[in-house]
């Protein structure tokens, strides 16, 4: 018994002792971790703090309170924090409630737990964490934003001002306001009119202005207006340094141009052309898809701007290619709209996307005969989480087995395209309305196969790794094999693939299929002119339409119709407008019998 006691007693002391040592352990901690720490410690040089999980108390001004807001907390700011410019001074005050705390010009001292979330360096504080000194102290100076082309250096310098007052005198805008309420702007003494994906300077110069805040650029811009006095926080969420704006800028509204002057090239004996029609929805609930529904108004609406952009700014091509249509109902609900002054006829496949968005070819029977048609499935290995046979998971990805690879009646791999291109074989005929003079040994009727493509999106890439780009690579991959395949079996024929890309000239995917011998028309337009989609400010030709050189037929005029990418969101709920009918511009191009004037650009030896 006296051995248990013991035991037992050694066995309490130990515990005992254990308590003791981790409170005392805490204790210490607590002590060591509240102690006062100047705001641009708590920050630190790097992208993330050096104190993240430590509880510490900090002090400043507050220069922007959105504590009775959806942001739940407030912005402080310690001027002079430590001199040094690669350390910001500012800090966002997360409070995890709505409650009326703070007041800008406040001094206060917070107590929390410093935190990253998703990037964006705060603290987490109770509203009893927070302690008023004094009010209506001055504001700290705000610092001019003037970010470095070099995208990683634009990041650093974005990072050292994190959570900082900030301004920017005078902006010229090279995004328009898109749906997230966000307007992209440069330096105007840059002398930068766009910004250009392929600039092997970088894009980094471009700046974000977000309407969440106090004050919003108003009216909403477009590419080319000027934004002058723009001045707020930095904040960082979901990947975009963005000014939250405490004071109301001014707008200097440019001429309208975009798209003016951008119609159908008038020498071309037959015109082909691509477009998104992003996200042409029906009214009907369709319960095998995530589908959008819309309301009767709403479905009217896009089907009116999409036709009057087809009617007056495409002007009815022989043969258009579209992207993000729900099904075969909505394109003959489309044609059928009163813009429409030609008949159109329809090449569709339902396809296995999971959002319900298909494509498909429009033709114009006077213009085209279609011979055949048919959609290409590929079968891949990719275990990627995308894909219809995928969980849509990039970080944990599984993909069904529902195809065979080799052919041996196992199934090995799952299917390589939500969307399938669809591939049709047109015999075209010159439109009467063209007035071309008969060039010698000019055809009555050119041959021509073309596939419509929508690659993979880019949703599910983080700021760091692009998942979905070995998919775009093996998608270009197969339709490069389609298109050199009927290269070979049609020999007459004018090989075109158009589509979106979701991919610039310069990048794998798009190598692929140079590779192939199929030539870019949008890069045959000038410079400034070769892009259709603009993304977080930086203009980018993820639309185009690929030709074969074929000696005796000529690319002629190509070019994007600038009616949808400079332009705000805001015009999207303009009915009587082609502008903003879609978030990407269209492209076009026409092919006409080539004269001993015309050339056609060479592709290897």
């Amino acid at each position: 018994m006296l051995r248990i006691a013991a035991i037992l007693g050694l066995g309490l002391f130990l515990w005992l002792s254990g308590v003791a040592g981790i409170f005392s352990a805490q204790t210490s901690n607590q002590n060591i971790s509240a102690l006062p720490l100047p705001i641009c410690a708590v920050q630190g040089s790097g992208l993330s703090s050096p104190f993240v999980g430590r509880t510490v108390r900090v002090s400043g001004v507050v220069t922007a309170d959105f504590d009775t807001g959806s942001p739940k907390g407030f912005f402080v700011q310690s001027e002079n924090c430590d001199g040094d410019p690669s350390t910001s001074d500012g800090i966002f005050i997360f409070l995890g409630e709505r409650a009326e705390v703070v007041s800008v010009g406040d001094r206060v001292r917070v107590t929390g737990l410093v935190d990253e979330y998703f990037g964006m360096t705060e603290i987490q504080a109770s509203p009893s964490g927070v302690v008023v000194l004094s009010s209506s102290n001055p504001l700290p100076s705000a610092q001019e934003l003037n970010p470095p082309f070099q995208n990683q250096a634009a990041r650093m310098h974005f990072e050292a001002l994190e959570a900082m007052r900030v301004r920017l005198d005078d902006g010229r805008v090279v995004g328009p306001t898109d749906a997230d309420d966000r307007s992209w702007l440069v330096r105007a003494d840059l002398g930068v009119e766009r910004i250009m994906y392929a600039d092997p300077r970088g894009t980094g110069e471009v700046i974000c202005a977000d309407d969440r805040g106090r004050y919003a650029i108003a009216p909403e811009v477009k590419t080319g207006d000027r934004v002058s006095g723009l001045e707020g926080v930095l904040d960082f969420r979901l990947g975009i340094y963005c000014v939250q704006l405490t004071s109301k800028p001014a707008v200097q509204v440019s001429p309208a141009g975009y798209g003016e002057g951008a119609r159908t090239p008038a020498s071309a004996a037959i015109n082909l052309a691509t477009f998104n029609l992003q996200n042409l929805f029906d009214t009907v609930d369709d319960s095998q898809t995530a589908d959008q529904v819309l309301t009767p108004a709403e479905y009217q609406r896009r089907l009116q701007k999409r036709a009057l952009a087809i009617a007056q700014d495409l002007e009815f091509p022989a043969i258009l290619g579209v992207q993000e249509v729900e099904n075969r109902e909505v394109l003959e609900t489309l044609i059928s709209q009163p813009e429409f002054t030609v008949n159109y006829a329809i090449v569709h496949d339902e396809s296995p996307d999971p959002r319900g968005l298909d494509l498909a070819l429009l033709y114009r029977p006077d213009q085209a005969t279609l011979l055949q048609a048919a959609p290409y499935q590929g079968c891949s290995g990719l275990v990627d989480g995308f894909g219809p046979d995928g969980n849509d998971d990039p970080h944990n990805p599984q993909n069904l087995l529902t195809c065979d690879r080799n052919g041996d009646g196992a199934l090995d791999g799952s299917r390589l395209f939500s969307r399938p291109p669809l591939a049709a074989h047109f015999l075209g005929r010159p439109s009467a309305a063209a007035g071309l003079e008969r060039a010698p040994g000019a055809l009555d009727v050119y041959e021509f196969w073309v596939i419509v493509c929508h690659f993979k999106s880019k949703v599910g890439d983080s700021s760091t790794v692009e998942y979905t780009l070995p998919r775009r690579i093996e998608q270009a991959q197969f339709v490069a094999s389609l298109a050199g395949q009927m290269r070979s079996d049609y020999p007459n024929a004018q090989i075109v693939v158009l589509g979106d890309f979701n991919d610039h000239p310069g990048s794998p995917p798009r190598l692929s299929l140079a590779a192939a011998g199929l030539q870019s028309a949008l890069q045959l337009a000038p410079p400034a002119e070769q892009y259709s989609y603009i993304y977080r400010g930086v203009s980018q030709a993820t639309d185009d339409i690929l030709f074969v050189p074929k000696i005796g037929l000529t690319p002629v005029n190509p070019r994007a119709l600038h009616i949808n990418a400079d332009y705000p969101a805001a015009l999207m709920s303009v009915n009587v407008v082609s502008q903003r009918s879609s978030d990407h511009d269209p492209v076009i191009v026409g092919f006409a019998p080539a004269t001993p004037s015309a050339f056609l650009p060479r592709i290897g030896r």
